[in-house]
Order: C-alpha cells, then sequence, then structure tokens
C-alpha cells in the first residue's frame, strides 16, 4: 500500500495548476472606493442645486424677493415726479387691474412714510386723505387691505405729532420761567415761579395751567389745548440758560 502523503500533494498540484497559479481572493472582500479628487467634487458642486424646506424662509431669496418688490412699488412713484407713469389722474376708479393699484398705493404710502420721518406732518396728511380718496372704491378688496392699514396709521401718527407740536408751541408762548424749588416745614415741594409773590404747591392753577408734580429741578404743568390734556416739564437749567 503506498503512503497518502504524496497522492494529496499531487492532487494539490494538478488543482493549481488547473486554476492557472492565480492567487485566490478571500470570499466576501471588496476592492477599496476610488478616492474623489478635487475636479470630482468641483463638479459635483457645480451639479448641487439647493432646494430650500417647504415653508422654511431663506433670508437670501426673501431679501432678493424684497428688493424687487421695493423697486416696483417706488416705480410709479419715480414716475410721477417725471409726469409719466401710472398718476393719481391717470387710475381709474372702475378699473380692475387691482395690480397697479397695489403698486401705485404701495408708492404712495412710501412717500407718506417719508414724509413722517422728516417730520413734515402736514403733506404727511393731505398726501394720505389725496391716496385713500382716489382709493375709495378699492378699500374693501382684500388685496388692497395691507396698504390701506399702513396709510391710515400714518395718517394718524402724523396728526397726533401735529397737535402735539401745536401744544407745544402755545406753552412755549407763556414763557414760565421757574426760578427754583423749596421744601416747606411740612415736607412739601413748593415751586418759585416768575411773577407770582408766592411759591405754589402741587394742583395750583398758573398760567392757564395746572401743576401737578414738584422735583427737585423740574416742574411738571398739565396744559390744556384743543379740549385735550398735555404735560409739558419745565426745568430749572432751562430757565437759567434762557434768562438775560
Amino acid at each position: 500500500m503506498r503512503p497518502l502523503v504524496p497522492v494529496l500533494a499531487l492532487v494539490v498540484a494538478i488543482a493549481s495548476a488547473a486554476a492557472g497559479d492565480a492567487p485566490a481572493e478571500a470570499v466576501g472582500s471588496k476592492k477599496p472606493a476610488k478616492k474623489p479628487t478635487a475636479m470630482d467634487l468641483v463638479a459635483a458642486e457645480e451639479k448641487w442645486v439647493y432646494q430650500p424646506t417647504l415653508g422654511r424662509e431663506d433670508v437670501f431669496i426673501d431679501l432678493e424677493s424684497l428688493l424687487v418688490a421695493q423697486k416696483a412699488a417706488q416705480a410709479p412713484t419715480k414716475s410721477n415726479d417725471h409726469g409719466g407713469g401710472t398718476s393719481p389722474d391717470n387710475i381709474d376708479p372702475q378699473s380692475d387691474d387691482i395690480g397697479k393699484l397695489v403698486a401705485w398705493a404701495k408708492g404712495e404710502e412710501d412717500r407718506i412714510r417719508q414724509a413722517v420721518e422728516a417730520h413734515a406732518y402736514e403733506e404727511a396728511m393731505k398726501l394720505a386723505d389725496a391716496t385713500l380718496k382716489q382709493l375709495d372704491p378699492h378699500l374693501t378688496r382684500p388685496e388692497m387691505t395691507p396698504v390701506v392699514v399702513m396709510i391710515r396709521t400714518y395718517r394718524a401718527q402724523s396728526e397726533e405729532a401735529k397737535i402735539r407740536n401745536d401744544a407745544q408751541a402755545a406753552f412755549d408762548g407763556l414763557k414760565i420761567r421757574l426760578l427754583g424749588v423749596l421744601w416747606s416745614q411740612q415736607g412739601s415741594r413748593l415751586a418759585i415761579l416768575d411773577g407770582v409773590d408766592r411759591a405754589l404747591a402741587v394742583n395750583e392753577h398758573f398760567k392757564d395751567c395746572v401743576i401737578i408734580n414738584i422735583d427737585q429741578d423740574r416742574v411738571d404743568f398739565r396744559f390744556n389745548f384743543v379740549r385735550r390734556r398735555f404735560e409739558f416739564p419745565v426745568y430749572v437749567e432751562q430757565t437759567a440758560r434762557s434768562s438775560p
């Protein structure tokens, strides 16, 4: 009987020859992935398109849309200054082109806002009244509601500011001079006013005004103007500077 070891060695040699002496790969092994180059990354970046999440506000896209809308709203105002484009006289109150009406109204709203910021309250009120009168047939349309609300708000703010400025001017015309503030023995404060032979306390009248508060260097007066009440302070420092 021949030994088995030489026979097994012969079988292994024949099998290796049949396989072409190719190196065997481990079962389940995979080739490593190719590392992307810089050019591959650039190409992938150029193909990428930003897709914002539904309902998410993007600051850059929203800003671009806002600037375009502002430019469109200002265009009618600029054309009005040069006598062309859409002007109040050219607007047909019965027109159904709500887009042009809204654009013109936004331009007028911007003019009113600029007048308010410049403290030209009378001009702002006149512009607001003229705009609302022109848009009267369309005031109830939903597309017009936001701009109409803003115009009416600017109109109300201008009226309030104008009345207060007029009241301040009327109060300044009284030329109240505060000479100083004293303490009485009871601990209450008294105001020494020019033109009065005695010190005045809170709730006393002086030149169509009522003293409502006395501080260390200030006296507050309540002043009635066009059936409305306003409160204005007078300072000792102001009196000293304004005195001859």
